[in-house]
């Protein structure tokens, strides 16, 4: 019985350590490497980790700086196992480079190189067509590209990223840069971490103004931009709407006439004056409430695409749970993008159509995707800002445009305006798909 508890702590630990070292261990070093095999001490004290290069090269000495950077994340990763795994007592970690995968892939080179030698001398192609076939090799073994997929949990959401690039380590790298770009935008848009900029704004800007980053200043000029263009149907200043429907850090409630009254007063993108030249912030009423969950995901997309194309990175699929994604390049063996499925109207998960993307964004706002139910009728978390209830008539948008931060926002003031207002007012450069709550699903365009 002892040993069948050592090896289930031995089981849970690898399968820990392995998902932090991958996921969550920021240093760039540290993502060319993966967690092989964990052996634990008898007593649980010590731990030896194994880990292994994602791509190794046979013959060459291991790096010594993925070890550094392990040794340097390891009072995180024992603080993230005492937390993750219950742990009154988190075992000494020691990492290792596993030599016996490199011996291993010393015999599997060898192998291959025995097997080239006795092809040569076979007979049976003339010298055009062996000319041909190792042309056609090299160029096969050319275009060859590892795939990769990764997830984190940032910004209460899953955010997906799967790549191809040359080697394993490469991709490993590339997407450890991409999640850490989606911590720094959420570190610094944040409505839920009180020592965000966003919530030193939420904080301040009623009272006097706040000098925000250049970066701040941008996207709030963007979003007073969508607030204009869609007649005030996306609106980043819903905060206080938000709360009083209890969709802040709930599954939602009625609120009272009162609370209502109240927060559509304090709401209004009218009621937020931004100054780019001085980058300054003001609320002009004292209840404003910046929220940013009508773009933030989209905009921390974007830059993960941003994250990637600078490792040199062109082909991957980039998404925030299922709301927004972003498409780069193609899949190998594709020429027209990737495939993607988009929903139906109503509860069913079944796809109404399917599009295929390439370098390109696509954004889905639903009623379906958080509500609650009150007296018969369903209250989804998508508010009009104007009226301060519900947005209700389409049941699902979906729109597909070149960046991610305007499909977010796009699809979330088509949801509000409605399919008459959307059919009136298209898109520059934009395809929208409307499933409306009691009817068809379909193109606009």
């Amino acid at each position: 019985m002892p040993s069948h508890r050592h090896d289930r702590a031995t089981s849970a630990l690898q399968r820990e350590l392995t998902r932090i070292v991958s996921r969550e261990v920021r240093d760039p070093d540290a993502a060319a490497v993966r967690v092989s095999q964990v052996f634990l001490s008898p007593d649980k004290r010590s731990a030896r980790v194994l880990v292994a290069p994602w791509d190794p090269v046979v013959g060459a000495e291991p790096d010594p700086a993925p070890l550094r950077a392990l040794k340097r994340a390891t009072p995180f990763i024992r603080k993230t196992l005492a937390r993750n795994l219950r742990m009154r007592h988190v075992p000494e970690l020691r990492f290792e480079y596993d030599l016996g995968e490199q011996h291993a892939k010393r015999i599997d080179e060898l192998l291959g190189r025995i097997e080239k030698r006795a092809r040569k001398g076979r007979k049976g192609l003339s010298l055009l067509c062996a000319a041909v076939a190792l042309q056609l090799g090299s160029a096969q073994a050319s275009a060859e590209l590892e795939r990769l997929e990764s997830s984190a949990a940032i910004m209460g959401s899953e955010f997906r990223i799967a790549c191809y690039a040359p080697t394993r380590k490469i991709a490993a790298g590339a997407i450890t840069a991409a999640f850490d770009e989606v911590r720094r935008v959420d570190a610094f848009l944040s409505h839920y971490r009180p020592e965000s900029e966003l919530s030193r704004i939420n904080e301040e800007a009623a009272r006097n103004e706040v000098k925000v980053s250049a970066e701040m200043t941008d996207l709030l000029a963007s979003c007073l931009r969508y607030a204009a263009s869609s007649e005030g149907a996306f609106d980043i200043t819903v905060g206080a709407l938000v709360n009083a429907w209890g969709f802040y850090r709930g599954s939602g409630e009625m609120p009272s006439a009162w609370t209502l009254w109240r927060a559509r007063r304090n709401s209004g993108y009218r009621h937020l004056k931004l100054d780019p030249l001085n980058r300054t912030v003001r609320f002009l009423r004292s209840g404003l409430l910046l929220d940013p969950g009508g773009i933030g995901k989209g905009y921390a997309v974007d830059r993960a695409v941003e994250a990637l194309r600078e490792y040199g990175i062109e082909r991957a699929l980039v998404s925030s749970g299922t709301s927004s994604i972003y498409a780069m390049g193609e899949p190998p063996g594709e020429t027209d993008g990737w495939a993607l499925d988009l929903r139906g109207s109503g509860s069913s998960s079944a796809a109404a159509t399917t599009v295929k993307l390439k370098d390109k964004a696509l954004s889905t706002s639903g009623s379906y995707e958080k509500f609650f139910e009150s007296g018969g009728k369903r209250y989804g978390h998508i508010l009009d800002p104007r009226t301060g209830q519900p947005a209700s008539g389409v049941a699902g948008v979906s729109v597909i445009a070149p960046r991610t931060i305007d499909t977010e926002a796009w699809s979330t003031a088509l949801l509000v305006n409605g399919a008459a207002w959307a059919r009136d007012h298209p898109i520059p450069g934009a395809r929208v798909f409307l499933c409306a709550e009691e009817g068809a699903c379909g193109w606009l365009d």
